[in-house]
């Protein structure tokens, strides 16, 4: 009886200490855009930045803002490369008065995140910026001239990877390393 107590003990332990695959995982993952989560926020923007998203590596343009009882938000707007190709329309200063309105989320980095949809410049005549729809999350730079670019690209990366691991097993298989051999006459 006593094992079987510190067996479980153990194992209680050992859960608590590593947690679960699926757990780790959804810490370390990108959620997708909520239409459930939908909420709407005024905020004034802190500091604009590029982020690189840990989650699959590219680039985006996000804001920090906080609204009236001081919560701080990371807003992902959109990739920078979209955003360079229209800058008039991307261009937040500090201190700028926003509504946002959008998906909410969190992720193991930051709690307060919105997949911004919609964006309402205060600031500046209440200049509205739609960057995805509130319904569905699709984003305006999905299917763009620069995104279809970075697919193709991302294909061609997998093709010639795969067609260069097939050569090296072909080499592999047919002209094994070792001591040279002979060729009788």
């Amino acid at each position: 009886m006593p094992r079987l107590f510190v067996l479980h003990l153990f194992l209680t332990l050992l859960s608590i200490v590593f947690p679960t695959a699926s757990s780790f995982a959804q810490m370390n993952t990108m959620p997708q855009y909520d239409r459930f989560s939908f909420m709407r926020v005024m905020v004034w923007v802190e500091s604009v930045n590029t982020l690189q998203n840990p989650h699959i590596g590219r680039f985006g343009l996000h804001l920090f803002a906080k609204d009236s009882f001081s919560n701080r938000y990371l807003v992902h707007i959109c990739p920078q490369w979209y955003a360079d190709n229209h800058p008039d329309q991307f261009t937040f200063k500090p201190g700028e008065q926003l509504i946002i309105s959008g998906s909410r989320f969190a992720t193991g980095l930051t709690e307060n995140n919105i997949f911004a949809a919609t964006i309402i410049n205060c600031s500046r005549n209440n200049l509205e910026l739609n960057v995805r729809d509130p319904y569905t999350g699709n984003a305006l730079w999905h299917n763009q001239p620069d995104n279809l670019l970075e697919k193709i690209q991302e294909v061609q990366r997998r093709l010639f990877s795969k067609r260069s691991q097939a050569i090296q097993k072909n080499i592999k298989e047919n002209f094994p390393v070792g001591k040279p051999s002979l060729v009788s006459q």
